[in-house]
């Protein structure tokens, strides 16, 4: 690799190698390489000042004086030819340029911490470090049972978690930011390969009081009641195929509100909003002022599986797509 190959466009995706080269220039105060004069500390406190939108607040949150501030967010600026605030007396926003580099901002930094990380494993004596994301079902369900027994059986590898939903999951897989993730297919990308797991059922949850008395009901029962279901965008599959089982029994399902997340329709359900269908890893997790159903013949379950790049190139992946493989765990009845 060429130092003058780390642009600034290209931070959002440099490797890891990269990433160690930028840290070792900033720590040594070389910005040599071209337009690279902006350090990590001008980039945080832009970050401070995007998400607070108040100089005072920011300056607060950072621990650094209010004029400091300004003086490093006006060398940011003039660095990139650009305003990134739109500042009046009585308020600061973002300009059109100043929201989209929050993202690239967040995602160099991001990358450099993951740089950090990688170097410190590598110190600590780990040969490999693999990133790893969940969702919050799968992290209720089998999966990190099945990621500690991978880490006894390698301890050589370092293992860093953290949870993502599914389409972030496919978005991060494509981005390089993950190596592996454990999550809810089909998917929509064609270069990710996915090892599939055993399905999680689904109950439905109502609040407490409501029409059906906790114990077991038919589908036809409890598709016939308001549902809380989740929106298309973020589940298209499993919308498609609610619509789809509703329909096929002659059914024209109610859906009284559109939930993000399994978590935010418990919620939902237990405010009487409508029935929420949920799968099985997150039954011990519902509010208590609601109850559970079970629904024998429901004809949908929630898809599990984990999914890598299929061009990837490190060897402790093989590994981990190998023992998930092998393992085959089941979800939780």
């Amino acid at each position: 690799m060429e130092i003058h190959d780390l642009q600034p466009a290209r931070w959002g995706t440099c490797d890891e190698t990269e990433i160690l080269v930028f840290i070792g220039l900033i720590a040594k105060n070389d910005y040599s390489i071209p337009n690279l004069a902006m350090d990590t500390r001008r980039l945080r406190l832009f970050v401070i000042l995007a998400e607070e939108l108040h100089f005072g607040r920011a300056a607060k949150r950072a621990g650094v004086a209010q004029s400091v501030l300004s003086v490093h967010i006006k060398r940011l600026e003039d660095e990139l030819g650009v305003e990134l605030f739109a500042r009046t007396k009585r308020d600061v926003r973002l300009t059109p340029v100043g929201y989209h580099f929050l993202f690239e901002a967040r995602a160099i930094l991001d990358r450099i911490e993951q740089g950090r990380r990688v170097a410190s494993a590598l110190a600590r004596g780990k040969q490999h470090v693999l990133r790893v994301a969940m969702t919050t079902v799968a992290m209720l369900g089998p999966a990190p049972a099945l990621i500690g027994r991978f880490r006894d059986a390698h301890p050589q590898i370092e293992i860093e978690l953290r949870e993502l939903g599914t389409v972030d999951q496919e978005s991060a897989l494509g981005a390089g930011d993950i190596d592996a993730g454990f999550l809810h297919p089909p998917l929509d990308r064609s270069d990710v390969t996915v090892v599939p797991m055993a399905p999680s059922k689904f109950f439905a949850l109502q609040r407490k009081g409501k029409s059906a008395a906790p114990g077991s009901r038919s589908w036809k029962d409890i598709v016939r009641q308001p549902f809380v279901f989740y929106g298309r965008r973020r589940a298209p599959r499993l919308y498609d195929a609610f619509i789809s089982s509703a329909n096929a029994i002659g059914i024209t399902p109610e859906i009284t509100a559109e939930a993000p997340s399994f978590l935010s329709a418990a919620s939902a359900a237990s405010a009487g909003i409508g029935t929420a269908l949920l799968p099985v890893e997150l039954r011990s997790r519902v509010p208590h002022n609601t109850q559970t159903i079970d629904v024998p013949d429901c004809p949908l379950d929630l898809k599990n599986g984990m999914a890598y790049r299929t061009d990837h190139t490190t060897p402790a992946l093989d590994w981990l797509v190998a023992f998930v493989d092998r393992s085959n765990p089941s979800a939780y009845p």
